[in-house]
C-alpha cells in the first residue's frame, strides 16, 4: 500500500493536481478527479481523488482489497493542513491516524 510520511510537507498545486513532498525526499503526484492506476516499483493500485466538501480526498485501492483513504483540509485560518489517514481490509479498520502540520 502507498503511504507516504514525514515531519515537513512541501504542496505545490497546478491546474490538474497537487504534488505533496515529504520531508524533501519522496513526491506523491494527486491528479484532480483521478480514477487511475498508480504504481511504485511492482507495487500497482487503483486511486482515486479529487474535492469534497472543502476538503481533498484520496482512496487507494490495492490487489489484496485494501483501501488506504486519506484526506486534507486547511484549519485555523489556513495556518494548520490536516491530514487524517485510515487503512481497511474488508469491514475492518487496520490503521488510522491524524497528522497536523503548521505553516511556516
Amino acid at each position: 500500500m502507498f503511504l507516504e510520511t514525514g515531519n515537513s510537507l512541501k504542496i505545490t498545486q497546478t491546474v490538474s493536481g497537487l504534488f505533496i513532498s515529504f520531508d524533501r525526499s519522496v513526491v506523491e503526484e494527486y491528479r484532480f478527479g483521478e480514477n487511475r492506476l498508480v504504481s511504485v516499483g511492482p507495487i500497482e493500485a487503483q486511486r482515486v481523488s479529487g474535492w469534497q466538501d472543502g476538503r481533498f480526498v484520496s482512496q487507494t485501492l490495492d490487489d489484496s482489497g485494501a483501501i488506504l483513504n486519506e484526506s486534507w483540509e486547511l484549519l485555523a485560518d489556513g495556518e494548520v493542513l490536516l491530514r487524517k489517514i485510515s487503512l481497511t481490509e474488508g469491514d475492518k479498520q487496520k490503521f488510522s491516524s491524524e497528522q497536523h502540520f503548521d505553516r511556516s
